[in-house]
């Protein structure tokens, strides 16, 4: 989930299947660009991976955990596994509120009526995506000219493109293929040239492209550079940084479940999305370069076990670390910046 003010959000639905004998949380949602833990629900390994229930829980636990001035704005964003009628209907309520906006991006399923519509799709419609730096994709092409800074069309590839599939969804020849689905919710597709061994479709064999799908309900007369192809593709790309916070929270006690008892592991999971929590907030306020970056294993051992002695004196405490040890400053700058920080009454 992605808030449009100022503690952004990002969010993911869906998990992993069951382990022998173990409970493993299935839902979760994530506070993007920290990385804080916003919900999570544990369910039996014998859940189904698609309950839309689950997906509607966790996203309003979500978006409850967020401060109330906050929930005004939102953007959230999935994968496609919760591509179900009743999430993405849910969103569509949430949306419709008075007073409140929220953009949702959903993953979608390429299926038959997907193809059809790609088919139909005019070359020329096609627009070129732009990467995370806002720059488009493209690589130099075999038989470029010998500068590689030139601007030569023919000495450039293009790499990925995006397209809008609605219209010929809505208003084919087959009719309108999304009557049951929210009136303003839209289609994109994506395609991109595949790495070397990436495994494709049939249909994406046919024509060397790979496939991507998702919908959102951006109004189309969105003005501005937000309501162009190459950049609703981009905000919906971001959902994949999700993946960094979901590792990070294995570390933390996620991935491994101590018992198999379901109250036990419900504590576990609980504890687990603190420490999570609590590491996305130490990074963001304590921490500069590579820490500020680091996974929870480099920070056990470069921080978090350092020995160290907190001392009490003249009213004031006093941190005693070993001078010698590499990241010393970094703890102390850390400390200096927690101890400034104002205390809640």
């Amino acid at each position: 989930m992605e808030s449009r003010l100022p503690g952004d959000g990002h969010g993911r639905f869906g998990g992993r299947a069951r382990e022998t004998g173990r409970v493993k949380p299935r839902n979760r949602a994530l506070v993007r660009p920290y990385g804080e833990p916003l919900a999570a629900v544990l369910r039996p390994g014998s859940a189904g991976s698609n309950t839309a229930a689950d997906h509607v829980t966790v996203l309003d636990q979500a978006i409850a955990a967020l401060p109330p001035r906050y929930r005004r704005r939102l953007m959230v964003t999935c994968d496609g596994a919760g591509a179900s009628h009743d999430l993405i209907a849910h969103l569509d309520t949430l949306a419709s509120r008075p007073g409140h906006q929220l953009i949702y991006s959903v993953g979608w399923d390429l299926g038959k009526r997907e193809k059809d519509a790609i088919t139909g799709v005019p070359e020329q419609a096609w627009q070129i995506a732009v990467g995370p730096d806002g720059q488009v994709r493209e690589r130099r092409a075999d038989d470029g000219c010998a500068d590689r800074s030139c601007a030569h069309r023919k000495c450039w590839t293009e790499e990925a493109h995006v397209a809008e599939l609605t219209g010929l969804l809505r208003q084919g020849r087959a009719g309108d293929q999304l009557a049951s689905w929210p009136a303003t919710m839209r289609v994109f597709a994506r395609r991109e040239r595949p790495h070397p061994g990436a495994q494709l479709t049939l249909f994406e064999a046919e024509d060397g492209w790979r496939y991507s799908l998702w919908v959102s309900n951006l109004p189309e007369p969105t003005p501005g550079w937000r309501g162009q192809l190459a950049y609703i593709d981009a905000a919906h790309r971001v959902h994949a940084r999700v993946e960094d916070a979901i590792r990070t929270g294995k570390d933390t006690g996620i991935g491994k479940f101590p018992s198999h008892s379901f109250a036990i592991n419900a504590a576990w999971l609980a504890v687990s999305v603190m420490a999570a929590a609590l590491l996305a907030w130490l990074r963001l306020l304590a921490l500069d370069g590579d820490l500020a970056k680091a996974e929870p294993k480099t920070l056990r051992y470069r921080v978090l076990h350092t020995a160290a002695r907190l001392v009490r004196t003249g009213r004031r405490r006093h941190l005693k670390i070993s001078a010698t040890w590499p990241w010393a400053p970094a703890i102390v700058t850390a400390w200096d910046r927690i101890t400034v920080l104002a205390q809640p009454p």
